[in-house]
């Protein structure tokens, strides 16, 4: 009776450990990550870089130079809620000699789901007012395989990043997006004329003349670019299109600790994601049949043994004796 009593306990347990599981599938399925509130990353570019040394106005070449951008949610901000997060973005270039060649720091309002720059009253490039657009500092949770608008902060408008194939990057499956910023004038500065090879002492108005070829390789689930290269070059052009100095000019790739750090980033959340979307369930679900295949069992071996029934019973006939 014990057994019995134990099996369809263990009938029933196995049961809803089936339905949990299945209600876990269907519900707590993989759901596309959102952006953090209160993210908090690096990402540093090195490479050998042409420049123009801020301090003397020497030009430096073959220099080892690093473009760094640290990131951080700005959860406190008024336009930060449910749907909205604010990163701030501070990029740095500076020489290996520590030199700080260029800083510039961005604010932009992103939609939580598709990680597009969305119009906020604090959106900013170096604190002036700034509609950013596009994707900034990451792609959207579930990346299509399409061209993509890509913001481009020097020359402050987003352009498309072309999708170009897929490529493996720390044992992840990333894909390659690749972007042309064309060359264009993003300002104008005054500088010694000695820049432009006049003796006068002198100063002339000259623009600042901007391009850049970017590439990105950005893990599809979590949205998370693992590894970047870019070229930019950034010259001054005086008066009658006269070329001057390069303000900044060289090839930068992420730094290994940097690719370490975005696969680390994306490996979260595609664990996550496994966690909700395969291993619970399927845990969940292994243990629930074992319950209700233990208790069937429990349930068979605990029936009694079946007894004749008196009509199935034979006839007994009395023997007379002699």
């Amino acid at each position: 009776m014990r057994a019995r009593v134990v099996g369809l306990t263990l009938v029933g347990l196995g049961g809803c450990a089936l339905a949990v599981a299945l209600l876990v599938r269907l519900w707590l399925a993989p759901a596309p990550e959102e952006l953090a509130l209160d993210a908090s990353f690096e990402t540093v570019a090195v490479g050998e870089a042409t420049y123009l040394d801020p301090a003397g106005l020497v030009p430096r070449t073959g220099t080892d130079v690093s473009l760094s951008v640290r990131v951080r949610g700005d959860a406190a901000s008024g336009d930060a809620d449910g749907d909205t997060a604010v990163w701030v973005s501070e990029a740095t270039t500076s020489d290996g000699d520590g030199t700080l060649i260029a800083t510039s720091t961005t604010v932009a309002c992103l939609d939580r789901r598709s990680a597009g720059a969305v119009a906020c009253a604090a959106g900013s490039v170096d604190g002036e007012p700034v509609d950013v657009t596009g994707l900034t500092l990451a792609f959207p949770p579930d990346t299509p395989q399409r061209d993509h608008d890509v913001w481009d902060g020097t020359v402050r408008q987003s352009l498309p990043a072309r999708f170009t194939g897929t490529a493996e990057v720390g044992g992840l499956e990333v894909y390659r997006f690749e972007q042309e910023v064309p060359e264009q004038v993003v300002g104008s500065v005054t500088v010694p004329g000695a820049l432009f090879g006049e003796d006068d002492g002198g100063t002339v108005a000259a623009d600042v003349v901007h391009s850049n070829a970017r590439t990105l390789l950005v893990e599809p689930a979590s949205g998370v670019v693992v590894s970047s290269e870019e070229d930019p070059r950034t010259v001054l052009r005086g008066p009658g299109g006269s070329s001057g100095p390069v303000l900044l000019a060289g090839t930068f790739r992420s730094s290994d600790e940097s690719v370490a750090d975005g696969v680390a980033r994306a490996q979260e959340v595609l664990d996550r994601r496994s966690l909700t979307g395969s291993v619970l369930p399927w845990t969940v679900g292994g243990a629930g049949a074992a319950l209700l295949v233990l208790g069937v069992l429990l349930v068979a071996r605990s029936r009694p043994a079946a007894t004749p029934s008196v009509e199935d019973e034979p006839v007994r006939v009395s023997v007379p004796t002699a």
